[in-house]
């Protein structure tokens, strides 16, 4: 009988080997298929096993990743199982990297899964074929070793390895742990197992399991030497050996079970899980994996959290395929590891779940009967509950029903009686059809008492058309009439019955019986005149509201909600997701989010005062942001509010205010502020500008005043002429000062005058040329002028223009002590380009950017005010230049300016017609019309040698003094007693339109230049007189007009 029964179970094992080889081929064939069928192209994850496909471990982490990426687009799963136990030699080793690239080709994954740490011996080989590929590594055994020992059997773990950590950078992989519990799995087999007194720890030889038969060998010997150890590995003993060591196991035998891999009796290449044929062993079996709790027999046993170790894994493929790299990612090591046991299969193997401790996790656990079939129980109870209750409110509604009958009855009386006394009208109307199914008339079936005393008698009308009673009404009744029938719902329009001048609020009902209709019409006319008088007294509010731009609201603290309207000046715009503008309400919330942040709090605070009861009324000014529907804008607002209810404990309810638009206001305010602001800097100014003039003003007179009193008393000629010079020199300064003042004055007025001529502008640079050159021949300075073209008539302002070249030729002649001086100016397409280029001292460059600032001066000891540069400045931008500077310190500057080119206009000039009168030389006279003594005594000494003057002391003398002397020259002050030289001048070109008259004023701009010369004086010369100018300029006019003899 044994031999039959070991017969028939050897044939049983033999079945199931050749079995479960043919299926690994085929489950081999069929991936290297899907392999091959690759277009090389798709994105794919490779997952390397390095355990054959019919491992429950590996198949518990390489299933969940190929069920996600099942349900994942355009990424495919593949798996080799490399069944790295079963190789024995490197050569298979070899070909590994060439059966890799035969399959998969030169596209590598998008990621490479190794399950089981012993696959990291082809790292190298898979980085020389794809490069560094993101790579997920799960193992129980942190290590690397060296290739040989895994094709080693029996063979404990080496003292030649490598950490992970060490290789994970280099390689792009992060690790997770799947550790195994030995110490733990010994703790609970003790404390589920009472007086256990031996220890069975069945595996294969294959690593790691000869590593764990030592660390338990240590442990017993070491914590538990009571326990009697014995290690069976499949390397050798069959599983025919395995029964028969096991069988005489007693209840104080422990047997813990790790992988059982055996060899093929048909080939010494492929190995056989045996999973299965030991879960046939009637003794209880530990395993230190979950792998074979469900279908291998297995107890249970110490184990780490499988689900949390697979929910973390497929979040690292997600982290991977998103983007991250592998080697940033922490190495996973679980954090929970619970007792765990396959309850059913424990109460069979005889042991007691109560032994188990607290955190023991149990699977296939029954349910109790109550809480299997309690919801069943439930709906039964139910069911017998309802029918119950069902039962006595039949009993209840028969008896209601009865007593509705009766009160129906009661009620209909009452109803027919209400209708026939409320005072209200009503008809019972059949309408009648035409064949296109509209409604053209209506017979009256019934009328009520309140009908009879406003219109007609019962009798009167009943069977009686409405078009024949009342004609006028019947077109908007059959309208109506005619949308209650086919929609079936009430209709309500007022109508304004024109006979009785009545108003009624009309409601068609459908009756029951078909073709009726049920009309009521009830008196508005009351209310009709009220809503008319609130209508217009509303409408005058809204209109006063409107012209007041004042928006009214009603804040409810209580649903915190803000009744206005929308369509006043302060819409708020409805937000996204937000009201739309034609409601009324709005959260408290969206009213305050348009306010500007920076007023916000302080809106917000000031009502939260008034809800408190520390004000009475609110006044505050803020910004909103409003939408005119165009684009959005700020509007300043100005809101007033109170409370209006409060509840019995004084807390306000709701609170009334208004709006206020104060655009304008603010911008009054701003304006005034700013008016202020300007008016105390002006005064600022003004007095930090009278201080600097007082200063500067008395310097040069400081030095008049001083040598003129010294001079008296100065005997030697050289000296008297030294400070003669000085003097001068100090009476240039002043007038420059005073110059400058006048068209700063004129600057900030707002009034500086621009008169524009036609001029040649190299007549221009040569006059200026000749004054420049006289002040800098003393100095050993070389003056060149730069003429860009031949000829250039253009129109502009001459004075101007020649006052900035003069003033940037002063400034170089001041600080350039030797080299050159260069100006000129040349065409630059629509523009002039004027340039005064120096060899002096130059400019610091902290200060270029400040030169052209008032009062700014280089150099506090030269000669000048400081505002010679912003006038210039100011001039250059009024003609519509720009100006500027480029300057080295030590090397020199170029000032450069730039005016709009416009050419001159056509020359409408009439032609000098006064013909040269002959004179003897010593017979000259010339008329000075001068009322200032001082001023004639300058004339005076500047003409008497060369000329005999004539003195008129006002105009109307000097009309007399030309008719009696008759002089060749007129010099004529405009500013006389009597007659002003303006007055003198007419009277004197009534007699003579030949003779020259220069005037001679105090008023030195451009505009009274003109004004001079279009009121017949022939010369104009400014206050206070230059000799040599003076001298220049007669002579000029004798040179055209007078012939000398």
């Amino acid at each position: 009988m044994d031999k039959n029964r070991r017969r028939i179970r050897i044939g049983y094992i033999q079945w199931l080997l050749i079995y479960t080889y043919i299926c690994t081929i085929f489950s081999f064939t069929c991936e290297a298929a899907n392999a091959q069928d690759r277009t090389g192209n798709e994105e794919y994850v490779l997952i390397l096993n390095s355990y054959n496909e019919s491992s429950p471990w590996s198949n518990s982490i390489t299933t969940p990743i190929v069920h996600k990426l099942a349900g994942t687009k355009n990424i495919d799963a593949y798996i080799e199982h490399l069944n790295l136990f079963m190789v024995g030699d490197s050569a298979k080793i070899e070909k590994f990297s060439e059966t890799l690239s035969s399959r998969y080709g030169s596209t590598p994954p998008r990621l490479l899964v190794f399950v089981g740490s012993m696959s990291l011996i082809f790292r190298e080989e898979i980085q020389a074929l794809w490069g560094t590929v993101p790579t997920i590594v799960c193992g129980a055994d942190p290590y690397v070793y060296p290739e040989i020992f895994y094709r080693q059997r029996d063979t404990v773990t080496p003292k030649e390895k490598t950490h992970m950590s060490e290789l994970a950078q280099e390689y792009n992989f992060t690790y997770m742990h799947t550790p195994i519990y030995l110490e733990e799995s010994v703790e609970l087999m003790l404390q589920m197992i009472p007086g256990m007194k031996r220890l069975i720890f069945l595996g294969d030889g294959i690593y790691p399991n000869p590593e764990y038969d030592q660390r338990l060998r240590e442990l017993i010997q070491t914590k538990y030497p009571q326990l009697e150890y014995k290690y069976i590995s499949s390397r050798t003993n069959t599983l025919h050996q395995l029964y028969n060591a096991v069988r005489k196991a007693d209840k104080t035998t422990g047997i813990l079970v790790s992988t059982w891999f055996t060899e093929s009796f048909t080939s010494d290449s492929f190995l056989i899980n045996a999973y299965r044929s030991i879960s046939s062993i009637s003794a209880p079996l530990f395993t230190i994996r979950y792998a074979g709790m469900d279908d291998g027999g297995m107890v249970g046993g110490y184990m780490y959290n499988e689900q949390a170790f697979t929910k973390q894994l497929l979040k690292t493929i997600d982290d991977i395929l998103g983007g991250k790299r592998a080697s940033d990612i922490p190495f996973y090591e679980p954090q929970e590891a619970h007792p765990t046991f396959n309850y059913t299969r424990l109460i069979n193997k005889g042991l007691d779940p109560k032994r188990c401790p607290d955190d023991t996790i149990f699977y296939d656990k029954p349910v109790h009967f109550l809480n299997k079939y309690k919801w069943f129980i439930l709906i039964v109870l139910m069911a017998f509950a309802l029918m119950a209750v069902t039962q006595q409110k039949r009993i209840q509604m028969l008896k209601v029903l009865r007593r509705a009958q009766q009160n129906e009855i009661e009620t209909n009386a009452q109803y027919i009686n209400l209708v026939d006394n409320m005072p209200i009208l009503y008809m019972k109307e059949q309408v009648i059809w035409d064949k296109e199914g509209n409604i053209i008339d209506s017979i009256y079936q019934d009328v009520n008492r309140y009908f009879e005393r406003c219109f007609f008698k019962k009798s009167d009308i009943i069977g009686k058309r409405a078009s024949e009673i009342f004609p006028e009404s019947l077109p908007e009744f059959t309208h109506f009439m005619s949308i209650t029938l086919k929609e079936k719902k009430s209709i309500t329009f007022p109508y304004y019955f024109k006979t009785v001048n009545t108003f009624y609020d009309v409601v068609l009902n459908c009756s029951t019986e078909p073709d009726m209709v049920d009309v009521f019409c009830m008196d508005s006319t009351e209310l009709h005149n009220a809503q008319q008088m609130l209508s217009a007294t509303n409408h005058k509010l809204s209109m006063a509201l409107e012209v007041a731009n004042i928006v009214p609201w009603k804040w409810n603290l209580k649903d915190h909600t803000i009744l206005c309207d929308l369509n006043r000046p302060i819409a708020m715009a409805a937000m996204p997701g937000s009201i739309s503008e034609d409601q009324l309400s709005v959260s408290d919330k969206q009213y305050f989010a348009k306010i500007i942040k920076e007023d916000r709090p302080r809106v917000i605070q000031a009502y939260r005062d008034l809800a408190d009861g520390k004000i009475e009324k609110v006044k505050e000014e803020y910004r909103v942001l409003a939408n005119d529907g165009k684009h959005w804008k700020i509007d300043w607002v100005e809101a007033q509010a109170a409370v209006e209810t409060r509840d019995k404990n004084g807390k306000p309810l709701t609170l009334v205010g208004s709006s206020l638009i104060i655009n304008e206001r603010k911008t009054m305010e701003n304006e005034l502020l700013s008016a202020k602001d300007r008016a105390e800097e002006s005064n600022r100014l003004k007095s930090a500008f009278l201080a600097n003039m007082s200063h500067e003003i008395r310097t040069p007179l400081n030095a008049i005043i001083g040598f003129s009193n010294i001079l008296a008393t100065a005997e030697e000629e050289q000296e008297k002429q030294e400070y003669i010079n000085i003097i001068e020199s100090n009476n240039t300064l002043l007038l420059q000062l005073i110059s400058d003042i006048l068209d700063l004055s004129k600057i900030e007025a707002g009034t500086l005058d621009f008169s524009y001529s036609n001029v040649e502008l190299n007549d221009i640079l040569s006059e200026i040329e000749s004054v420049v050159r006289y002040r800098t021949e003393t100095s050993g300075i070389q003056l060149i002028a730069h003429k860009g073209l031949p000829s250039c008539p253009i129109k502009t302002e001459k004075n101007r223009l020649m006052q900035v070249l003069n003033n940037l030729l002063n400034n170089a002649s001041k600080f350039t002590s030797q080299g050159s001086i260069t100006f000129g100016y040349e065409l630059c397409g629509k523009e002039l380009y004027f340039y005064v280029k120096d060899t002096g001292c130059g400019i610091p460059a902290d200060k270029v950017n400040s030169i052209f600032g008032r009062f700014v001066k280089l150099n506090s000891f030269v000669q000048g005010t400081g505002l010679g540069l912003s006038i210039c400045q100011t001039i250059v931008e009024h003609m519509g230049g720009r100006i500027g500077v480029e300057s080295e310190e030590g090397k020199g500057s170029t000032f450069w300016f730039t005016i709009p080119y416009q050419p001159a206009d056509a020359d409408n000039k009439k032609e000098d017609k006064h013909q040269p009168i002959s004179v003897q030389k010593d017979k000259l006279t010339i008329l000075v019309a001068e009322d200032n003594e001082s001023n004639y005594r300058l004339f005076q000494s500047i003409l008497k040698r060369e000329y005999n003057l004539v003195h008129a002391w006002d105009g109307k003398e000097a009309v007399n003094l030309y008719k009696l002397h008759n002089p060749q020259i007129i010099l004529m002050d405009i500013n006389m007693p009597v007659m002003d030289g303006y007055e003198a001048t007419r009277e004197i070109r009534k007699l003579s339109l030949d003779v020259p008259i220069i005037a001679v004023t105090a008023f030195a701009y451009a505009s009274d230049e003109q004004r001079v010369m279009e009121n017949g004086f022939d010369g104009y010369m400014a206050k206070p007189i230059s000799a040599p100018q003076l001298r220049q300029q007669i002579a000029a006019i004798l040179q055209k007009r007078i012939i000398l003899l």
